[in-house]
């Protein structure tokens, strides 16, 4: 057994948790990871196991056992979730899954795990492992591409020194992989923060006769854009059109998610219009980009206090009224004149209408709500169920906390909304039709108008607390009471 290998499994296993890698550097292990084969249960039960285990050879056995019983790609994304943690389980995990039948190799792990090994002060160890995966390719454009696995997995650990040796010999290598070599080249060198080398390096895939891509532009873009010098990321993408390439929704994208970076809100809304102008419909990265810049809507959402607004006139009205971000409203409004984003998260059909919060922030979760039921108070007809789907917390910041769901609750709650949680989904609310129409028909305000109102001294300060109180409840008690209704009179579960 190889000492790295050794002094990895000789400590128990609850206390190698370290500091997770930069998650932008590991993208490519993001991928592995979500797209493997292996779910999230046999992980995390793999993990349980591991951190049970009190000898190096009863975590060698529960290794070895997963990766004996798991397919080559179930393996590497298992391997790819230890990389992204810091684990130094991913060692012995990785020397397992090389020795497995049938192998094929994986540069990527192999140069996350050289990296592992050097920050954790193995670079003996680190350095036999690269010499050793070199000795193993086949061709110098497979090399060449190594390299650049090499040079961004030493600098997501910050181990910027290696990675600049690592591009030293790649550029001593003869570049024969064609335009992947460039791009790959590319793509390390902005991940190391090198946006002038990446630009260079671009000119040169130009002038060796490889047509660039919008991609390779957007990496570039982005690299300037991350460092501030906004006004080189704009020359970058003016510089598509020299080149022949339409100006499409990913570059859009890069620029407005630079523009967000630095909350430049007019930047942002002079983009969008000019989005509009190009026929490029937002996304919901876009959506989420610009919303999550918006400083006064990230504090209605947080915050969730009795004067949220409850409607998207509300929303644009009380922003026009917070002095501190004047373009903050106009932004907002100019998002909101868009459909695409709602278009793409309701599915409409004769049973069904589903509004599906997947990936959205909670904050942009809270405009689109106010959006959607602008929509939804505009259709004539409604099919025979209503339902929004939110998680139950699978991919929030801390996995099982499910702050969408709560988030959708209270904002329906507060508008008097017949949804609720589904007996059989947790993640889904759902109401009838008959029910949902009855609701829209209706008309109803945030707490401000009713705070106005009220001449009593604490009514201001009580009402509301009392409000939430007995919605909170309902919203708690009212999947029991329309069970044991509909048990009584009917005999089916509610919802069904």
């Amino acid at each position: 057994m190889p000492p790295a290998v050794a002094a990895s499994l000789s400590t128990p296993a609850a206390r190698w948790r370290g500091r997770r890698v930069n998650t932008i550097a590991v993208a490519s292990l993001r991928r592995a990871a979500s797209g493997g084969g292996s779910s999230w249960r046999s992980e995390r039960r793999l993990m349980s196991e591991l951190e049970r285990t009190v000898t190096p050879g009863a975590a060698e056995r529960v290794i070895r056992s997963y990766v004996g019983s798991k397919s080559e790609r179930a393996a590497l994304a298992a391997l790819s979730r230890l990389l992204m943690d810091s684990d130094p389980l991913a060692v012995p995990f990785y020397e397992a899954v090389t020795q497995a039948r049938g192998f094929k190799g994986s540069s990527i792990h192999a140069a996350a795990v050289a990296a592992l090994l050097e920050s954790n002060g193995s670079a003996e160890e680190s350095r036999a492992l690269v010499s050793d995966s070199i000795s193993r390719l086949d061709s110098t454009s497979e090399v060449a591409l190594f390299y650049c696995d090499l040079m961004a997995a030493f600098s997501s650990r910050g181990l910027r020194d290696r990675a600049m040796d690592f591009y030293s010999q790649l550029r001593a290598t003869p570049l024969s992989g064609g335009a992947r070599t460039y791009t790959a080249m590319i793509k390390s060198l902005c991940l190391m923060g090198l946006a002038g080398e990446a630009e260079a390096a671009l000119g040169e895939m130009v002038s060796q006769g490889y047509q660039p891509e919008a991609f390779q532009f957007g990496l570039v873009a982005k690299c300037y854009g991350k460092a501030g010098s906004l006004a080189e990321m704009e020359r970058v993408i003016a510089s598509m059109s020299d080149a022949g390439i339409r100006l499409g929704t990913g570059a859009a994208n890069i620029v407005l998610s630079c523009y967000t970076s630095c909350r430049d809100h007019s930047r942002m809304l002079a983009w969008l219009k000019k989005m509009r102008r190009l026929r490029i419909a937002p996304t919901t990265k876009a959506y989420n980009f610009v919303l999550n810049s918006c400083p006064t809507v990230a504090a209605m959402a947080q915050e969730l206090g009795p004067l949220l607004p409850l409607s998207t006139a509300e929303l644009v009205k009380k922003l026009r009224s917070a002095p501190p971000w004047p373009a903050e409203a106009e932004l907002v409004q100019e998002l909101l004149t868009s459909s695409s984003v709602l278009d793409k998260a309701m599915n409409w059909s004769e049973s069904e209408v589903k509004l599906n919060l997947h990936g959205f922030s909670t904050i942009a979760a809270y405009v689109l709500m106010l959006q959607w039921v602008d929509a939804m108070k505009a259709r004539s007809a409604l099919p025979l169920e209503v339902s929004v789907v939110c998680g139950i917390g699978k991919h929030s910041d801390t996995r099982g906390e499910p702050k969408v769901r709560e988030l959708a609750q209270e904002v329906l709650g507060r508008m008097g909304s017949p949804l609720r949680l589904s007996m059989r989904n947790k993640g889904r609310l759902v109401a009838k039709r008959d029910r949902v129409k009855q609701w829209l028909a209706t008309d109803w305000s945030s707490a401000e108008a009713e705070e106005r109102t009220d001449q009593s001294p604490d009514g201001g300060k009580q009402q509301p607390f009392v409000l939430t109180l007995v919605r909170k409840l309902g919203q708690v008690l009212s999947p029991f009471l329309h069970f044991s209704k509909g048990e009584k009179h009917s005999g089916t579960p509610p919802f069904m």
